[in-house]
């Protein structure tokens, strides 16, 4: 058997696994994410799903902050799967939808990428704990998710057909990007990206007639927005010193690995080793810390990412949580220089989470989205070239379930003082 099939055999039973793991898991009635966040959202919401489901409308104002399109969804289909536990398994099997969308993203944006590789960066998106206990506990996250690969699909098909004129791919990318806005209002952020895409591509008179497309789609929303002003509480943050700072740091859990793996790799299309050698960035780095740590005021016991639980659990103290920071602001000026586009993205999510509360989930897998199909960077094309980067990455990511999966079942930060 020659490398190629051995490679093949073995990402699919990485899939198989992966998915058997996630069918498990509802048995289990693993919440690896949200250390019982999700389960509790599932009890608070089911009220908001009866309460819909034999009627047009209902306000969601009792239950949930959330935009409806998921809880409307979900009502219609409890018309014919009446249990709440059947109703559940088959939306975790539905939440498969994700892999199988990002692995036609990926064969869109790199045509030449051989199946091995596609099959194992699919598998990652099963194991991530945002994703399974969005599956698990039906849960909008992963309905959004899959309206946003959808956008996705039909952006990179554009994307690749670039016209000036408004075109059926356009209009699709739109709609689906405003169902995922409807399901979680937070995906409103990608707009602003898409417009300003839209607006250096198109036509002056195709980026009007766009606008007054979405400006239309917006209608519902707004009229929501009156019926239902808790839509934009939020929990939104002036101090974006923490902003800054605890973003930087959860963007930086998904970059690091990709950096780390090109580095100790042997592949010579790629001197990532140069990276130690920019020392300005890493100075602009140094100074950005130093103002924001002054500034710094977060809670850790509510949320804050991977690095901040770590740093608090081993440390008691932030050290480990602003080296964390500081590593996402050198990775992310390696990933966004001289691309104007990526850093309006970057910047867009970063600013766009001002919360005081902003949980790693948000993030997840919204950002590997973005990392692999939207932003433009030579890194992630290189990283690709090589089916052992991708193999780590994958066992870097399961790692990182298997904390998620501890700490659930022994509750290990709740402990955190």
């Amino acid at each position: 058997m020659n490398t190629e099939k051995k490679n093949l055999l073995y990402s699919k039973l990485i899939l198989f696994f992966s998915t058997i793991s996630l069918i498990l898991g509802f048995f289990l009635n693993e919440d690896s994410s949200g250390s019982g966040g999700f389960i509790e959202d599932f009890k608070y919401t089911w009220g908001y799903i009866e309460a819909i489901k034999y009627k047009f409308f209902v306000l969601g104002t009792q239950w949930t902050v959330h935009t409806p399109l998921h809880y409307i969804l979900i009502s219609k289909i409890n018309i014919f799967i009446t249990s709440e536990y059947y109703l559940r398994f088959f939306y975790c099997l539905i939440s498969l939808l994700i892999p199988l969308l990002f692995y036609n993203c990926l064969s869109i944006k790199f045509p030449n990428l051989n199946r091995s590789s596609k099959l194992v960066l699919s598998s990652i998106i099963i194991i991530l704990p945002a994703f399974r206990s969005s599956a698990i506990w039906l849960n909008a996250h992963n309905t959004a998710l899959i309206f946003f690969l959808l956008f996705l699909r039909f952006f990179l098909i554009w994307e690749k057909n670039q016209s000036n004129t408004i075109n059926k791919n356009i209009i699709y990318q739109t709609i689906f990007l405003a169902l995922a806005v409807y399901t979680r209002q937070y995906y409103a952020l990608i707009y602003l990206f898409l417009m300003y895409i839209f607006f250096k591509n198109l036509k002056l008179s195709e980026f009007i007639k766009i606008s007054l497309f979405i400006s239309l789609m917006t209608i519902p929303g707004f009229i929501h927005i009156y019926l239902d002003p808790r839509i934009l509480s939020g929990t939104f943050d002036t101090n974006f010193s923490n902003v800054i700072l605890v973003n930087s740091s959860i963007i930086g859990f998904y970059l690091l690995p990709i950096y780390l793996i090109m580095l100790i790799s042997n592949s010579k299309s790629l001197q990532i080793k140069n990276i130690l050698e920019k020392k300005f960035i890493i100075l602009v780095s140094l100074i950005l810390l130093i103002i924001c740590s002054f500034f710094f005021d977060y809670n850790y016991t509510n949320g804050g990412g991977f690095f901040m639980k770590l740093s608090y659990l081993i440390f008691k103290n932030e050290y480990l949580f602003f080296i964390s920071s500081i590593v996402g602001f050198i990775l992310l000026f390696e990933l966004v220089k001289f691309n104007r586009e990526s850093l309006i993205l970057i910047l867009i999510l970063i600013f766009g989470f001002s919360a005081y509360i902003i949980y790693q989930k948000y993030y997840e897998p919204m950002f590997l989205l973005l990392l692999f199909l939207v932003l433009k960077n030579n890194y992630i094309s290189n990283f690709l070239d090589y089916f052992k980067n991708i193999i780590f990455l994958f066992l870097y990511y399961l790692l990182y379930f298997s904390s998620a999966f501890l700490n659930n079942l022994f509750k290990i930060t709740k402990y955190i003082n």
